[in-house]
């Protein structure tokens, strides 16, 4: 994979999710990334905050400013860990159940997605693993 998708992949993981975002003049913004483009390099945070205590609706940021992307939070799901839950509970074969990490989602049967969003499906079987995904989304939060 090429280091501009793969610096893609991780954007895309990140896109409604705080970051802190520090600038070469030492200026830092905390903010939701809302959008981003990577030639030029542009960022764009949502209710953002400064090291001064201002607070913005939306900060765009200049790629050529940008020293450092922090992330405090890792994200609760885990798309390969919650593969192989939903593996050994609904006694699934592994080939039942796809995971694409670097998107952060699982396919369940050619027909049933689950990521951090929820799961989208319908029938017994997407209930199973709403429930099931309740379950497991409610225990790591407990855990964190």
């Amino acid at each position: 994979m090429m280091s501009s998708r793969r610096v893609a992949t991780e954007l895309n993981s990140l896109l409604d999710k705080a970051i802190v975002v520090r600038l070469i003049n030492n200026k830092i913004y905390y903010g939701n990334l809302s959008s981003y483009e990577l030639s030029p390099f542009i960022l764009t945070l949502t209710n953002a905050k400064d090291n001064d205590n201002n607070t913005y609706y939306k900060v765009i940021l200049n790629g050529n400013s940008i020293t450092e992307i922090l992330v405090k939070s890792s994200p609760i799901f885990d798309p390969k860990e919650f593969a192989d839950l939903v593996t050994k509970e609904l006694n699934l074969r592994a080939g039942d159940v796809k995971v694409y990490e670097e998107a952060g989602v699982l396919v369940i049967l050619d027909r049933i997605k689950v990521s951090e969003n929820g799961v989208e499906g319908s029938g017994p079987m997407a209930q199973r693993i709403y429930d099931l995904y309740n379950d497991y989304i409610n225990k790591k939060k407990k855990g964190s």
